[in-house]
């Protein structure tokens, strides 16, 4: 999993250096492994820098990285490292929140779109066109965002590109024009939280997701993070019933998967968690209702309602536990 610390050199830099080390005395050498500087990247093995590449511009950011942004307006970028071992790969976790005024993320990987998110307070939202921003935000806070909402429109923005050696957007002096059609924003009374958008990697390659993160008012502020790549953890589940009134007794034959959205401090299930068929977080459960034995309570068997993926309903089953 790529980590973001602090290391020493034997050089001014990276790309003369012969090696890497975790004290500024320069006694231990630092593990073997990739180590870039966000210009460069190059592999220590057996304690000696391997030759220096140069990284895409700029490098990517590692996943695990939280990152926030503020100010005007505009397209913000962000190329993340997912990882590119046998073992990089599961479910990656982007947290996303707008705080108050509007703003709108897509992810991009392996040639897929995805822009899908699941509120603690509101619940799941997406835009219903394939490779739009999904854009959420509070109302009393749309002052800014006249050209758009709320009937929809055109922006033209500024680009930002994430830029790791300086921890900051750089203007790249291109301009971005996205159409904003009534679909893809959900304003709400409610603040949105710590949103959650699920993206499977099920392959080693490619290493790299492409976030883009939309200020589409005269304002932005937001903060993002994505998890590296996880197997998703399980529970037990009956096959789906068509109603709510399921037998406690009900065996439980199949196993599923869940994403995290609730937050409480716990490892259950919860409403507006997303729920899949495989750890990977591939393909969403059918909508309907399940028997699963993962819910905060007594007893722990309880009935979840399914609805675009996402649990919407906690209620009690009939009769005895077994």
């Amino acid at each position: 999993m790529a980590v973001s610390s602090t290391y020493f050199l034997n050089a001014a830099d990276l790309t003369s250096a012969t090696a890497v080390y975790t004290d500024v005395s320069l006694t231990n050498k630092a593990p073997d492994g990739a180590y870039s500087d966000g210009t460069v990247s190059r592999q220590q093995i057996l304690g000696v820098l391997s030759t220096s590449e140069a990284c895409p511009s700029p490098c990517p950011v590692p996943c695990g990285t939280s990152i926030s942004g503020s100010g005007g307006s505009g397209v913000y970028q962000i190329y993340l490292n997912v990882g590119g071992t046998p073992e990089s790969t599961g479910a990656i976790i982007v947290t996303f929140n707008v705080a108050q005024v509007p703003d709108g993320i897509r992810a991009t990987y392996d040639g897929v779109v995805y822009n899908k998110l699941s509120s603690p307070v509101n619940g799941a939202f997406e835009s219903p066109n394939a490779n739009n921003f999904t854009i959420v935000g509070t109302s009393g806070n749309t002052g800014g965002c006249s050209a758009w909402y709320p009937s929809g429109g055109t922006v033209t923005q500024s680009v930002f590109l994430y830029n790791p050696a300086t921890s900051s957007f750089d203007n790249t002096g291109n301009t971005e024009t996205t159409v904003i059609a009534v679909g893809d924003f959900s304003i709400t009374a409610n603040s949105w939280g710590d949103c959650k958008l699920v993206i499977p990697k099920v392959n080693a390659t490619p290493s790299s997701l492409f976030i883009e993160i939309i200020g589409p008012c005269t304002g932005t502020g937001w903060s993002f993070g994505a998890i590296c790549p996880v197997a998703l953890p399980s529970f037990n589940s009956s096959t789906v019933f068509n109603n709510a009134n399921i037998q406690c007794s009900t065996v439980l034959s199949e196993t599923y998967y869940f994403a995290k959205v609730h937050t409480a401090n716990d490892t259950f299930i919860g409403i507006y968690d997303y729920v899949f068929q495989d750890e990977n977080g591939v393909t969403p459960l059918v909508d309907n209702f399940y028997l699963v034995d993962n819910v905060a309570g007594v007893p722990p068997n309880k009935v979840i309602e399914v609805q675009n993926g996402v649990v919407v309903a906690i209620t009690d089953c009939i009769g005895p536990v077994p």
